[in-house]
């Protein structure tokens, strides 16, 4: 026999899912694995994406567990679509758990590309800077209280401890000019954004960050905004796309993400260099203090 299968996006959903809900719950693959009445093995291959569960299995595991309401209901449904045979490529995520998945995949990746034409990626934003948007991105789609967006910010700000990791994965930033004069929250928390987002490569060797000057009149990805994931080989590259509903599309069509990440490469082209990039932030950010001061 040859090695495991290759993890197909819907299988490594509810993998990841179980886990978290294992460790939360204090539990080991053995002894989930007993309640399931299977092997620990299958369990590990399960948590990894490997391999799927029957849906008895899955609800077995959630009743042991004890996870009930809309956060069963969104496992359950997610383990029905890992187990649908037929070829997709496109993979909506229209979850609540959505952007936790996200930060899933941020865990496992070796190499990570975000492009935003038009907002600071969440990587690389300020608490102030993350509130803002949050605050204003939540209220447009329905009525939400404090404690809500507060959860937002925090759990973003929880995701940018992959920043300080051990082994943390290549990370790199292509960020449209129009994001560093959008002054979100204000201009004093553009300014703290700006001097954060200059000193961002210096604090993390790992990181690169490349503005495309508003000089560029065209590239690849205008318009949009693009996460690709690449992993360790074992594991398929994965291609994000937002949307404004939803917890956005992945992309995962092997000639699809290839096609996406040659036009990442074309886009890096077309921005300034790492040095010319931190020297127009800078340039902004001295714009911003004449701005606060007036």
């Amino acid at each position: 026999m040859g090695g495991s299968a290759r993890p197909s996006l819907g299988k490594r959903h509810v993998g990841q899912e179980l886990r978290r809900l294992r460790l939360a719950a204090k539990k080991s693959q053995k002894d989930v694995a007993a309640v399931a009445s299977v092997d620990q093995s299958l369990i590990s291959k399960v948590e990894k994406g490997e391999r799927a569960l029957k849906i008895l299995e899955v609800t077995a595991i959630l009743d042991y567990l004890e996870v009930r309401g809309p956060e069963r209901d969104e496992v359950v449904a997610l383990a029905e679509e890992a187990r649908k045979r037929k070829p997709k490529r496109l993979h909506p995520d229209p979850f609540s758990g959505a952007f936790r998945r996200i930060g899933d995949h941020e865990d496992d990746a070796q190499e990570i590309y975000y492009y935003q034409g038009e907002l600071i990626p969440g990587m690389l934003q300020t608490e102030d800077y993350a509130r803002a948007l949050i605050s204003i991105t939540m209220s447009s789609l329905s009525e939400v209280g404090s404690e809500e967006i507060e959860a937002r910010v925090s759990f973003r700000l929880e995701r940018q401890q992959l920043l300080t990791r051990p082994h943390s994965p290549r990370m790199w930033f292509v960020i449209g000019e129009p994001a560093l004069t959008r002054p979100m929250g204000g201009y004093d928390v553009l300014r703290g954004q700006l001097d954060h987002l200059a000193t961002a490569p210096e604090q993390w060797p790992h990181v690169t960050v490349q503005v495309v000057p508003n000089s560029v009149r065209d590239h690849p990805l205008l318009g949009g905004a693009l996460t690709l994931f690449r992993f360790d080989g074992r594991v398929p590259d994965v291609v994000h796309q937002q949307t404004f509903i939803g917890g956005g599309v992945y992309v995962t069509d092997e000639k699809d993400t290839a096609q996406c990440f040659r036009a990442y490469d074309r886009l890096r082209a077309v921005a300034l260099g790492p040095e010319d990039s931190r020297s127009l932030i800078l340039d902004h950010l001295a714009m911003t203090t004449e701005e606060t001061t007036k």
